[in-house]
C-alpha cells in the first residue's frame, strides 16, 4: 500500500479543463480522494486528546497544546468538492479577474503518489512545498501560553485541563455517541444560553468554565453544522440543507448569531478563516485557519495570454496553525498596538488561537455604499486612508484593503476596520519613500471590492483627489501621528 504524502499545492482553477470538470456540480462525487487540513480538529482527535488529559495526573502546557498538531485536523474529500458548490452558482466564479486576481486553490493536501493521476485538478496541481509523510508546522509557543494562561482563563494548567474534560462530558451528554442534527442544534442552544446568562456551567459543586473555552466550543459546533449543510448541498440533499439553513437563519434573526466559514483558501476570492458573530454576547470571535507561510505573486505566470497569480512559499514553508498565528500576532505586537491606537478592546487567546473583538453595530462600508452611492464621500475615504497612515506610523503593512472590512459604527458613524488578519511588520528595506508611496497607492485597490465600474471609478477619483491635496494629507498625517502614539 502506498504511503500518504503531504504537500502544499497550488491549483489554477481558471484553466478551461478544470472549469469544465467542476461545472456544473454533480450530486455524486467524481474526483480523486484527497486529505485536507480542516479548520477544526476532528471529533475523534479531540476525544482522544481529552481522554489523555483526563488520564494525566498533572497536565502540563504541552499536554494542553497537543491538539494543536494539524494531523488532528485531517479529513477526506474529493477534488470536485475542494471548491464549495455554492460558489459555482456564479457563472464566472472561477474565471473572472478581480483587479487582476484569478482563482487559484492553495493549501496542504494529502495524497497517494503520484500526484498527477488523471484527475483534472491534480494534473494541474503544482507542489510548492513537499512535506513527505509528516506535515511540518509552526504552532503555539508553550512558554508564551504558560505566561498568559491565567490572564486568559483565570486558571492554571490542571484546572484548565479539568475544564476541557468537564465540557467534553457535558457535550457528549447532549450530542450522544452519534450526533444528529437535532442533538447538535440542541447543544448549540445550551452553550449559547450558558454564555448569555453568564452561568458558564457553574454549579454548587463545580466552578464556571472559562468563557473563552465555551466560545471556542460554540464556534466548533457551528462549524460542524455548517459543514454538514455544505455537504448536503453538494449531495443535492436539499431537505437536510434547507433544514439547517432555516435553523441558522432563525438564530440570525433572533439574536444575530452567525458563522462566517471560509474553509478553503482560494487566492483572489478569499483567505481561510472562521468568524463567529454574536451581537447579544457583545463579541466577534475570529480564528485563523491552518495556512502555510507564503506570499502571492500577481501575474506570476501567463497561460494562453492570461496572467495568473500564484502563491510562493516564504520562510520555513511550514503550515501555521491557528495558535501559531496568534503566537506571531502576540510576538510581533502589531494587532495589539493597532487595537490600542484605535481604542478597540481586543482580547487574544494563545491557548485556543482566538481573537475576541467587541461587536460593533453597523453596516459595512460595502453595504452602505451599495445601498446609497452618495455615502462614498471624500470624508469617508479620508477615514479609510487614515488607517493606512496609522499603519505606516506603526511600521505595519495591512495589504488587505476591502470595503467589507470597514464598518460604519452606529450611532456615531465612525469608520472602524475589523480585519487585520493580513497585517505584517514592515522590513527596514521597505521604509523607502518609493515603497511608502506604493503602500499609499495600494489603498486605492479598495475600489475593486465594490465590483461595480461606476463605484470603482469614484473610489479611484477620491483617492487621486486626496493624495494630490497636500493640505488634506498633512491634516491626516497629524491625526495618524496622534493615534499611533497611543499604540
Amino acid at each position: 500500500m502506498k504511503k500518504r504524502q503531504f504537500a502544499i499545492v497550488g491549483i489554477p482553477l481558471s484553466r478551461p479543463e478544470i472549469v469544465d470538470f467542476l461545472t456544473p456540480p454533480q450530486p455524486q462525487a467524481r474526483g480523486s480522494r484527497v486529505t485536507i487540513v480542516g479548520q477544526r480538529p476532528s471529533a475523534s482527535a479531540e476525544a482522544n486528546w481529552v481522554k489523555r488529559l483526563g488520564e494525566t495526573a498533572v497536565p502540563t502546557i504541552t499536554d494542553l497544546l497537543q491538539i494543536d498538531d494539524p494531523h488532528n485536523h485531517l479529513g477526506q474529500t474529493t477534488t470536485d468538492r475542494l471548491v464549495p458548490v455554492e460558489f459555482l452558482a456564479e457563472p464566472d466564479f472561477l474565471t473572472r479577474a478581480l483587479g487582476g486576481w484569478v482563482a487559484n486553490y492553495f493549501g496542504v493536501i494529502g495524497y497517494e503518489p503520484p500526484l498527477a493521476n488523471g484527475d483534472p485538478l491534480l494534473n494541474r496541481a503544482e507542489i510548492l512545498q513537499d512535506f513527505g509523510d509528516q506535515i511540518r508546522f509552526f504552532g503555539a509557543d508553550p512558554h508564551q501560553v504558560a505566561a498568559r494562561l491565567e490572564e486568559e482563563t483565570g486558571l492554571r494548567e490542571t484546572a484548565v485541563a479539568q475544564a476541557f474534560c468537564r465540557l467534553h462530558i457535558i457535550r457528549q451528554q447532549t450530542l450522544g455517541a452519534a450526533p444528529t442534527l437535532t442533538t447538535r442544534t440542541a447543544y448549540i442552544d445550551q452553550l449559547y444560553a450558558e454564555i448569555a446568562e453568564g452561568s458558564n456551567f457553574a454549579s454548587q459543586q463545580q466552578p464556571a468554565i472559562p468563557q473563552h473555552i465555551l466560545l471556542d466550543d460554540l464556534m466548533g459546533q457551528m462549524v460542524a453544522l455548517e459543514l454538514q449543510r455544505r455537504t448536503a448541498v453538494a449531495n443535492q440533499d436539499y431537505a437536510v440543507s434547507d433544514q439547517i439553513a432555516a435553523w441558522q437563519e432563525a438564530h440570525r434573526r433572533a439574536t444575530g448569531l452567525q458563522l462566517l466559514l471560509k474553509g478553503e483558501y482560494i487566492v483572489g476570492r478569499h483567505r481561510r478563516s472562521t468568524i463567529l458573530i454574536a451581537p447579544e454576547l457583545g463579541v466577534v470571535v475570529k480564528q485563523p485557519a491552518p495556512e502555510p507561510f507564503h506570499e502571492i505573486e500577481l501575474g506570476a505566470k501567463t497561460v494562453n495570454g492570461r496572467p495568473e497569480n500564484w502563491p510562493y512559499i516564504t520562510g520555513t514553508g511550514e503550515l501555521v496553525t491557528a495558535r501559531g498565528r496568534l503566537r506571531l500576532i502576540l510576538e510581533e505586537d502589531l494587532v495589539p498596538r493597532i487595537s490600542h491606537a484605535f481604542r478597540y478592546n481586543t482580547q487574544f487567546s494563545s491557548l485556543l488561537g482566538l481573537t475576541l473583538e467587541t461587536f460593533i453595530q453597523g453596516d459595512t462600508v460595502l453595504e452602505t455604499v451599495w445601498r446609497d452611492a452618495t455615502q462614498l464621500t471624500p470624508a469617508l475615504y479620508e477615514e479609510i486612508m487614515l488607517h493606512q497612515l496609522v499603519c505606516e506610523q506603526l511600521g505595519i503593512e495591512n495589504g488587505d484593503w476591502h470595503a467589507a472590512n470597514f464598518i460604519v459604527r452606529q450611532p456615531d458613524k465612525a469608520i472602524v476596520h475589523v480585519d487585520w488578519g493580513a497585517a505584517r511588520p514592515l522590513r527596514p528595506d521597505e521604509l523607502t519613500p518609493e515603497q511608502q508611496q506604493a503602500r499609499l497607492t495600494q489603498v486605492r485597490n479598495i475600489a475593486f471590492s465594490f465590483k461595480h465600474p461606476p463605484l470603482v471609478a469614484r473610489v479611484e477619483q477620491l483617492h487621486d483627489e486626496l493624495t494630490q491635496d497636500d493640505g488634506r494629507m498633512a491634516n491626516l498625517q497629524t491625526r495618524a501621528k496622534t493615534l499611533s502614539e497611543q499604540g
